[in-house]
């Protein structure tokens, strides 16, 4: 009985989390929505653009991430679901597979200028894994698209 009330103290603990962070996404594409619309459908951004731009997916891709992790610690899903999920977004949305491929160039030249690889439990290839079978089963891509895709 113990174990099982630590146990829901944990995931309230870690839902508290979950949605703060939600919150803070929303509230950074809320400030700047005809931005996130532009970079998410690959239209042209200037370079002030560009840097909120890329700020918002980096703030998605580590609410995905902490998603991920509250998952495989304590559920109530399989934690690849959420990369699976954030592959998807990749692939429907442009803008979005832009900023992922060129944050995958840049971490590849910092892997090797530091002589270091990427091990198991690293996000990434997961992640590109899953987009590689999006792009072989070529899926449906909604004509309305969500522009905001993420979840509890």
């Amino acid at each position: 009985m113990q174990i099982r009330q630590e146990q829901e103290i944990a995931i309230v603990d870690t839902y508290g989390s979950v949605v703060e962070s939600n919150e803070a996404v929303l509230s950074l594409i809320g400030a700047h929505p005809d931005i996130w619309e532009k970079g998410l459908l690959g239209d042209e951004l200037s370079t002030p653009e560009e840097i909120v731009f890329s700020g918002m997916v980096r703030a998605v891709f580590s609410h995905h991430i902490h998603m991920y992790i509250r998952f495989a610690r304590i559920g109530p899903r399989a934690p690849d679901s959420v990369l699976k999920d954030l592959a998807y977004a990749i692939y429907i949305f442009p803008g979005l597979r832009k900023q992922w491929e060129a944050d995958n160039e840049f971490r590849d030249h910092i892997n090797a200028a530091q002589n270091r690889s990427f091990g198991s439990r690293d996000f990434p290839p997961r992640i590109n894994g899953h987009l590689r079978n999006f792009d072989n089963l070529h899926p449906n891509i909604p004509a309305k698209k969500q522009f905001i895709f993420w979840y509890f």
